[in-house]
């Protein structure tokens, strides 16, 4: 089994939690004035309420499970592969502050950075293309679709921020950027073949222990220690 010590809980499933108990403490407070000051429209303002909240909740709560689903995947893979969950590298750039990668594999053949999503749907769309689309069906059987962020590109910037920090601390290497989507009903069909591996479903730890770098890896050991350090910055 990897390597798994550096897992910690999910940042989303402590956001969705974090959701639900604000609901609680803001909602009904919310819902008892308006039901006062406007009998005739309050149910229209909580429902609306409702919907945001629990839209958002259900979004993230959507990409929790697909992260942890990548993880039970992972986690058969052998002992010397030592897997990272939720890397926040700093990036000036950004509002944040940093940049968050969702997985990183360190193995023997090499440092693995894997974007996950959890769609539930079919999925098309262009390398190039800011946004890819979703096909979804409704619970009724209306078709309808959805523009979601192209994650090819999402990758590529991840893995430019991570080499950017690791070059910066002598620790460069090469890094393979993997597209997964993790839900068992995603299906992905692009325009033209990608540049980089997009996978469905199963197969992600088949393609890491297959893959066959172009030049052995180096500085794995620096790697990892420096992985330890971000994440032990963001907790």
């Amino acid at each position: 089994m990897a390597d798994t010590q550096y897992i910690t809980k999910n940042r989303l499933s402590q956001e969705v939690n974090q959701t639900r108990k604000w609901v609680a403490i803001i909602g009904a407070p919310i819902a008892a004035v308006l039901m006062f000051s406007l009998p005739q429209l309050w149910w229209f303002f909580a429902f609306a309420y409702a919907i945001i909240v629990i839209g958002a909740a259900a979004t993230k709560q959507a990409g929790a499970s697909g992260e942890l689903k990548t993880l039970k995947q992972l986690d058969k893979l052998p002992d010397d592969y030592v897997l990272f969950n939720q890397v926040d590298v700093p990036n000036a750039k950004t509002k944040r502050g940093y940049t968050e990668l969702d997985l990183v594999v360190v193995g023997p053949n090499g440092v693995f950075v894997i974007e996950v999503k959890n769609n539930n749907s079919k999925v098309t769309g262009d390398e190039q293309a800011p946004n890819w689309t979703a096909h979804k069906v409704g619970q009724k059987g209306g078709r309808y679709t959805a523009e979601v962020r192209n994650p090819i590109k999402q990758l590529k910037k991840q893995v430019h921020v991570l080499s950017t920090y690791l070059k910066g601390k002598k620790a460069s290497t090469w890094l393979e950027g993997v597209v997964f989507f993790s839900h068992r009903n995603a299906r992905v069909k692009l325009s033209s073949p990608p540049s980089v591996p997009v996978l469905e479903r199963k197969g992600l730890v088949e393609y890491i222990l297959a893959y066959q770098p172009k030049r052995p890896p180096t500085n794995l050991d620096n790697v990892i220690q420096q992985l330890i350090v971000l994440k032990q910055a963001a907790s």
